[in-house]
């Protein structure tokens, strides 16, 4: 799309802040107004509009896609149908299902993935299951009841966050803790890509893993950065 405006600049709104491209509020897919609760995400969404040249490019303005998702999906009709898709991502999670050999992706799963389904157990009281291998096991009702629970009190900022971190890593574990702070990008990073980043020592170089692995890093900067700005004040 050709860029069609001259300034795009942030101010306050009834209910919060919006983005104004030559005076006018941006609207979402959904045609609603881009109504955000910080002023420091909505500056920076102004920054990405302003940074556009020639064409809009939608996806060098990742602040806007999630906001936009936000606004759209998480406090939108398609909640309920995602709330169900993250639980199964729980059921079955990534960092449940650990190596049986060698022995150094044995060791590698475990020390990544085992702290954080103790972190999950202890600050959620979900107690999912390790799995020695690939079989599919059923996870306790009763976790995947409070897992439930848990994914349906999220507001729609921590919903967008969990949910987009989901999707990227693989792991509503991973994401969950990437949205409490106990991992910060990096370490999501590296416990969402243990495997490929094994296989890429075993092996030698990829380019096309090397770019997925990029790509994914870059992904969890942009949800993390979202998630501080949404809980900035100023």
């Amino acid at each position: 799309m050709k860029k069609f405006y001259k300034e795009a600049a942030f101010g306050p709104a009834p209910g919060g802040f919006v983005v104004r491209l030559d005076g006018k509020p941006i609207k979402t897919m959904m045609q609603r107004v881009l109504l955000l609760p910080s002023p420091a995400l909505a500056a920076e969404i102004a920054n990405e509009w302003q940074a556009q040249e020639d064409k809009i490019v939608p996806a060098s303005m990742p602040l806007m896609q999630l906001a936009s998702t936000m606004l759209d999906k998480a406090e939108g009709p398609d909640r309920a149908a995602m709330n169900v898709e993250l639980l199964r991502y729980g059921a079955s999670d990534l960092v449940c299902y650990h190596a049986t050999h060698p022995e150094k992706l044995v060791k590698l799963h475990e020390e990544h993935w085992q702290p954080l389904l103790g972190w999950l157990a202890d600050a959620h009281g979900v107690a999912l299951q390790k799995v020695a291998g690939i079989q599919y096991l059923n996870q306790p009702p009763e976790s995947l009841e409070k897992l439930k629970t848990l994914i349906d009190g999220l507001g729609p900022e921590d919903f967008t966050v969990v949910q987009s971190a989901t999707a990227v890593t693989g792991s509503l574990v991973i994401a969950l803790a990437l949205l409490d702070g106990y991992l910060d990008a990096e370490q999501a990073h590296a416990a969402a890509c243990v495997d490929e980043a094994f296989q890429l020592e075993q092996w030698g170089e990829d380019e096309e893993a090397r770019k997925r692995l990029t790509h994914i890093r870059e992904e969890l900067d942009n949800i993390m950065r979202f998630r501080d700005l949404l809980r900035a004040q100023a």
